[in-house]
């Protein structure tokens, strides 16, 4: 039997069906404020559960932030979420996740309404987020210094690991590669990395340009020295989402 992914956006559902041998993947928009919007979106979830059993559930968005395990009450989630975020809307809940390899908390928001469609409907207890999901993966398959960039559709997360480490996890909308590349630039002189860096890049957004970014890359001499790997969506959907942590 196949396992079925769900990965959430504020706009698209993606749907991942897992076998044994392959990913096949279908997405739909996600309209919430039109009417029989939960309709269109839970009809192809009940289809494709007849044949798949339920994996795990994510969410991305923009809004999270990271804070240390040793410090962390529950009942301050709120005002961890604020420090960086200002006040948390009312069409949204707040999530958490223990990283315990990295020895952190990720707290973050998702809309009401998912929330409560995967309690409720999918039996699902946490939705988890995508970004926390990647730093999971990235610190359980990767023993060197590492810088990464997630790229979704509006968004692109970089990911610096050193010494296995989290040293820094951002999320910023871009409009195009340039964009990504002077951010990357940025945060190398800020972070003081090495000039001989492994450069993983994963595309989520399924139609991203890499060699228009390579060729970019090779422009800046701060670059001239990094080694980089791209993975394409169907890579980052099998190797990552649909990825379970507990056999590492």
């Amino acid at each position: 039997m196949s396992r079925l992914v769900l990965h959430y956006s504020d706009s698209i559902l993606l749907m991942l069906e897992q076998t044994q041998t392959s990913v096949l993947d279908s997405s739909y928009p996600l309209e919430m404020d039109k009417p029989f919007a939960k309709e269109r979106m839970s009809n192809p979830i009940k289809e494709a559960l007849l044949k798949s059993t339920l994996g795990p559930c994510f969410w991305f968005g923009p809004d999270y932030t990271l804070f240390p395990r040793t410090l962390f009450d529950p009942t301050q989630l709120t005002a961890y979420y604020q420090l960086n975020h200002g006040p948390l809307t009312s069409q949204y809940f707040l999530n958490y996740q223990i990283l315990e390899d990295l020895d952190l908390v990720f707290i973050y928001s998702i809309p009401i309404w998912l929330y409560d469609y995967a309690k409720y409907e999918l039996q699902v207890t946490l939705v988890k987020h995508s970004i926390a999901h990647q730093i999971q993966y990235l610190k359980a398959n990767n023993a060197t210094d590492r810088v990464a960039l997630l790229i979704e559709k509006s968004h692109f997360v970089l990911l610096c690991f050193k010494e296995r480490q989290l040293l820094s996890c951002t999320t910023n909308e871009y409009q195009q590669v340039s964009d990504i590349l002077y951010f990357l630039l940025a945060q190398q002189q800020k972070l003081q990395l090495p000039n001989h860096v492994q450069l993983d890049l994963y595309d989520a957004s399924a139609n991203f340009d890499f060699r228009s970014f390579e060729a970019l890359l090779k422009q800046f001499k701060d670059f001239e020295h990094y080694q980089t790997t791209f993975y394409d969506t169907p890579t980052y959907q099998n190797q990552i989402l649909c990825a379970s942590f507990e056999d590492h």
